[in-house]
């Protein structure tokens, strides 16, 4: 099966989130082909998961402050600081040509993909186990690279790439972070933690968290990451990973979603449950 390669450029983040969506529901729909996406944000921006309470997680006076966009993700997880990153999306059928289908199978498969293309590039990647135990957890942070979860990317036991998952009843989309540098202070500066811990808080960072020119050995350029991202993933696919383009119907389809959902309070502050509830008394 092919699969279409698309590199977006830089969007405002609520177009970013629309537009992973509105290529997940055309591939639902069975209208789209499983496509791996590239791209950036601008301007920069603090995404939630899902079931985050941004009163209760984010600090906005300080988000407003820097300049970076607040916007909720279709996706569960904790909050992403995006800024000088490459962001990737894949959307592909549930069901796998071996007939495997399990959201830990999915993981581990985009996971594989992933550290071939940062093998490739030179980066010694390891893929995280999945957790079996409680016991196996960390502390819950409201950050998402405060932890490493299943099947995700490390380099020295350090999380390079953060990923959450939506599925649908016929294909999913995976989205995550790959982050060229990392900002750890303004990371939590813009969560609502107390001041005084937050210094702890970027210290503990250090250990946890890890950017791809913080574990290059040399600059690595970022349409090489692009590249060697196709190439991770039709090598672990065994299928050819096609450059291609946004479809029409799929350009129109994001841009409603940014206008009735990404662009609203609705979604972003008050949250998934309220943006539901305002839909169906819409219907009525």
């Amino acid at each position: 099966m092919q699969w279409r390669f698309l590199n977006t450029g830089q969007h405002f983040p609520g177009m970013n989130m629309a537009l992973d969506e509105a290529i997940w529901q055309a591939c639902e729909a069975g209208t789209s082909p499983p496509t791996l996406r590239v791209y950036g944000w601008q301007p920069p921006a603090l995404s939630l998961g899902y079931g985050q309470s941004v009163s209760k997680e984010v600090n906005a006076a300080a988000c407003q402050r820097y300049g970076i966009e607040i916007v909720r993700r279709p996706t569960g997880g904790r909050a992403v600081l995006h800024d000088d990153e490459v962001t990737y999306s894949v959307v592909m059928p549930i069901t796998l040509q071996d007939g495997s289908r399990t959201l830990t199978e999915h993981y581990h498969l985009i996971g594989l993909a992933l550290a071939e293309a940062f093998t490739r590039l030179g980066l010694d990647i390891r893929l995280a186990r999945p957790q079996r135990s409680s016991k196996e957890r960390q502390a819950p942070s409201p950050a998402c690279f405060a932890a490493l979860s299943r099947y995700e990317l490390s380099v020295s036991g350090k999380k390079l790439v953060g990923s959450a998952q939506k599925r649908g009843q016929h294909a999913l989309l995976q989205h995550g972070s790959i982050p060229l540098s990392l900002d750890r202070q303004r990371l939590f500066q813009c969560l609502r933690v107390p001041p005084e811990q937050i210094e702890t808080l970027v210290q503990e960072a250090y250990a946890t968290m890890i950017a791809v020119h913080e574990a290059a050995t040399a600059p690595i350029a970022i349409n090489d990451i692009h590249e060697a991202l196709r190439l991770g993933f039709a090598t672990t696919l065994a299928a050819p990973v096609v450059e291609g383009e946004v479809q029409p119907e799929e350009w129109q389809m994001a841009r409603e979603l940014y206008a009735a959902k990404y662009a609203t309070a609705v979604w972003n502050d008050d949250g998934a449950a309220a943006w539901r509830q305002r839909q169906a008394d819409i219907a009525r």
